[in-house]
């Protein structure tokens, strides 16, 4: 979860706020590296992997001239590697894609993001993936109305 808010706030980061609903219709693109950090338990031993390294961001931004706006975006990572509590190092690979849409100061929206992760360990640690969707809608009012959270994981090796 602490990924998705931190991937949410980059992606605005990089858009520079949030951008007031425009006449007409409009479109743009920023890409973006930012560092990322982050501990997470392999499921298969219970080691603690602690990794670092760079987010490269796409993030692709529509405003309609009726004021949708659909901010959807994809990140990957580089050269991000990991330490284990028991000492095995993992390369870890990610990719990303979200989509927000919101349809006006007064109408429902919607949030959506899946990722994927890849811890690949460098030895005779098993290696495990994590598989992550994260969905939220969003009354007129702002107000949460549906969520649904999933993450699976399996090891391998």
């Amino acid at each position: 979860m602490r990924l998705v808010v931190s991937f949410l706030a980059a992606t605005l980061l990089a858009l520079g706020g949030v951008t007031a609903w425009a006449a007409p219709a409009t479109s743009s693109t920023a890409s973006s590296e930012l560092p990322v950090s982050g501990n997470v338990v392999n499921p298969c031993n219970g080691e603690t992997v602690a990794w670092q390294g760079t987010a490269h961001f796409v993030v692709h931004q529509t405003v309609t001239s009726n004021g949708r706006e659909t901010l959807s975006g994809h990140v990957n990572f580089q050269g991000v590697q990991g330490e284990g509590s028991l000492g095995n190092t993992y390369q870890v690979t990610n990719t990303a894609n979200f989509e927000l849409t919101a349809r006006g100061d007064s109408a429902p929206n919607d949030f959506t993001t899946t990722a994927a992760f890849l811890f690949v360990s460098e030895g005779a640690a098993p290696n495990f993936d994590s598989h992550t969707t994260f969905h939220v809608s969003f009354d007129a009012n702002g107000q949460p109305t549906a969520v649904v959270s999933r993450i699976e994981t399996s090891c391998q090796g």
